[in-house]
């Protein structure tokens, strides 16, 4: 059996508990007209899927790379990150080695179609 190729995983996360100079309904309108047509043409990215807690003020996102330098590309270019311009906030980034994926039972929903911002 031929080992799988390793992917990287990137976990980029904002704290906009305090001081944040935009809303989440902000920042979803943003993903909606601006950030998921730009990460769809990203090359090497295999999935992005941005995650929010209003209640913890967490906003962020977590990625799968083809290639750990494809992630730390976008570690390297987040100080220009769009997000951090309109929260007044920088993130925090951590690299991880992708350990295996699952799908499991569920409904049936698109991944491509779900989420607050796509509603």
């Amino acid at each position: 059996m031929t080992a799988a190729k390793p992917l990287t995983a990137l976990l980029v996360l904002w704290d906009l508990s305090e001081g944040s100079k935009a809303t989440f309904e902000e920042l979803r309108e943003y993903l909606r007209e601006r950030s998921i047509p730009r990460f769809e043409a990203l090359e090497g990215l295999r999935q992005k899927t941005w995650i929010s807690s209003p209640t913890s003020g967490k906003w962020g996102a977590l990625y799968l790379f083809d290639e750990r330098h494809q992630a730390q590309t976008v570690i390297d270019h987040l100080t220009e990150s769009p997000v951090v311009a309109m929260t007044g906030k920088h993130p925090t980034a951590d690299l991880f080695d992708l350990e295996a994926v699952v799908e499991g039972q569920h409904s049936g929903v698109d991944l491509l179609a779900a989420g607050l911002a796509r509603g």
